[in-house]
């Protein structure tokens, strides 16, 4: 249990979020957990979301909370500026297709990210918002 919670509070206090979650889905986490009593590993969960929490709080690039749906224009992204176009294929170039790590670059909220990268990044890859042309079809347009 000590072994495990020491771990978890060091990667903690350097705010190190990869850290983190790559301990927990390693082999040594996976060993140490199951080596517990089954009583204890709730303990050891809680120790974690303590952990976690502090973390996301010591982050170098903290996660942004979502904005409420019903929040003024001047207090959300604004993907329609170019600037913000290219910070946002930068911020993706150096994430890879991590979507968390993109908005933890880019300040803002995880969904507001993939959102961008789905409506801007890929729609000017592919050109998703050139219309098909209609067709008539038996007399009628489709």
């Amino acid at each position: 249990m000590r072994v495990l919670t020491a771990a978890f509070m060091r990667l903690a206090r350097n705010g190190n979020v990869e850290g983190l979650r790559e301990f927990v889905r390693s082999d040594p986490f996976l060993l140490a957990f199951n080596g517990l009593d089954p009583n204890r590993r709730q303990t050891a969960m809680r120790s974690y979301a303590k952990a976690e929490t502090l973390c996301e709080a010591k982050a170098r690039h903290r996660l942004a909370q979502p904005s409420t749906i019903d929040a003024k224009r001047a207090h959300k992204a604004d993907w329609s500026d170019p600037a913000m176009r290219v910070k946002l294929a930068n911020a993706y170039a150096r994430a890879g297709a991590d979507d968390e790590q993109a908005a933890r670059l880019l300040g803002v909220s995880r969904g507001s990210a993939r959102l961008a990268k789905k409506r801007h990044l890929h729609a000017a890859a592919t050109d998703l918002h050139e219309k098909a042309p209609q067709r008539a079809v038996g007399g009628r347009l489709r």
